[in-house]
């Protein structure tokens, strides 16, 4: 396991070096970029010249078992991280819009993308039944806007606006995996959950995420707030993501959410109150810790392209392209019905359409999406949600993410919010 963690650090670096110095892409698209080159060339070797040239690669991806890593692993330090950076302040203003966006928007998506794509695939003889649809939903709606974010402000993104799609995607996560949990119990019990189950497992799932996060979270600052040593902050903040993550599991809450409560309670009322020569190499670290894992993420999200199989070419790229397109529609519908309602209402000041055009755009797909898919137990089902997971999740990385700068102007992006 060292040897392949090693490997795979090894190819981020290598990776890294050749996008700043030549390719000069946005970091997320230049490393998976990189890494979807990698798979391929190995695999058209593989086929070619009859040479077992991927069979390490495959080796490297299994052992590592992306679903597990990411699930039970890397995303409770993304998370922690993610939040504790991001100033409450900032979101306060728009609290209405995100929780609508995190919340309405995701659950429209789930359910939108589930009757599209099981009743559009039909059309074309690909059988996906509603249940297993509903469980794509799930996994795909949660948004993961790194590349796009980036992008955009350098094109000069507007405060608020950067602030309302950093909270949706910080919250979404945790909605989307509390769907999936939803999703799939509709799928593989043995006894079919009620509506007043599926009600009960959501409030379960998010107002014990929320609670837990504000006990862990007061728990850690109770402890920072009596030590300056570097070492003991360090152990406190890697026990607190740990730790708490685990309890998450062990009791059935979202550790996503619990994750994103505790990091926003830590950054926003702990942090200020540590003594500087503390607090800047802690954030230094933990900013460092959400670079490292983001750019592991996307080189492994790159390898997965190894595990599209078991399906015939016409219908693979039949469903890849369906789910594609049946994704932005639910994006676009599920976002502007909550900004329509939010701006005729006049609590959001906003061009709904500009809006709605830029955060489906914007709403870019990733490793949550793919982690969950390879997750799923096995079925005839699986092959094909993992294939059309990974085209979704690459078209949204490799062309919304590129695209995004060109087609948003830092005037249109400035004429959406009104006051």
């Amino acid at each position: 396991m060292f040897l392949l963690i090693g490997i795979l650090l090894g190819l981020t670096a290598i990776y890294s070096v050749i996008n700043e110095r030549y390719l000069h892409l946005q970091s997320a698209i230049g490393l998976m970029l990189l890494a979807l080159l990698t798979s391929l060339v190995l695999a058209v070797v593989s086929l070619t010249m009859h040479v077992d040239s991927i069979s390490w690669l495959r080796a490297l991806v299994e052992k590592l078992d992306i679903s597990e890593t990411l699930l039970n692993g890397v995303l409770c330090f993304m998370l922690f991280a993610g939040s504790a950076g991001v100033q409450i302040k900032s979101l306060e203003d728009k609290k209405w819009v995100i929780l609508s966006l995190a919340i309405g928007s995701t659950l429209i998506a789930c359910v939108l993308t589930g009757f599209l794509l099981s009743t559009v695939l039909g059309w074309f003889g690909v059988t996906l039944a509603l249940t297993y649809a509903l469980v794509f939903g799930a996994l795909i709606s949660p948004t993961d806007p790194i590349a796009a974010l980036a992008i955009l402000k350098a094109a000069g993104l507007p405060k608020p606006l950067e602030a309302t799609i950093n909270g949706e995607s910080l919250f979404n996560d945790g909605v989307g995996v509390v769907l999936f949990t939803m999703a799939l119990a509709f799928v593989g019990g043995s006894t079919q959950p009620t509506l007043s189950d599926a009600v009960l497992l959501f409030l379960r799932e998010v107002l014990g995420g929320i609670g837990l996060g504000l006990i862990v979270g007061y728990i850690t600052h109770f402890m920072l707030l009596r030590t300056n040593d570097f070492g003991t902050v360090l152990l406190i903040t890697l026990a607190t993501v740990t730790l708490g993550y685990a309890i998450a599991l062990e009791i059935d809450v979202s550790g996503p959410i619990a994750m994103v409560v505790a990091g926003l309670f830590v950054g926003n009322l702990t942090a200020p109150r540590v003594a500087e020569d503390v607090r800047t190499p802690i954030r230094i670290f933990w900013k460092g810790i959400d670079d490292t894992l983001n750019s592991l993420l996307f080189v492994m999200m790159g390898f997965i392209v190894i595990f599209v199989h078991n399906l015939a070419i016409a219908p693979l790229g039949l469903s890849i392209a369906v789910a594609i397109l049946v994704c932005l529609v639910a994006r676009t519908i599920s976002v502007y019905i909550p900004l329509a309602l939010l701006t005729s209402s006049n609590v959001l000041k906003a061009d709904a359409f500009s809006m709605t055009r830029l955060f489906t755009w914007a709403g870019l797909r990733g490793g949550l999406a793919l982690a969950l898919a390879l997750s799923l137990p096995e079925s005839p089902e699986k092959a094909l949600i993992v294939n059309m997971t990974f085209g979704v999740v690459a078209f949204s990385i490799l062309v919304q993410g590129s695209t995004i700068g060109k087609l948003f102007s830092p005037e249109y992006l400035k004429g959406i919010l009104k006051d």
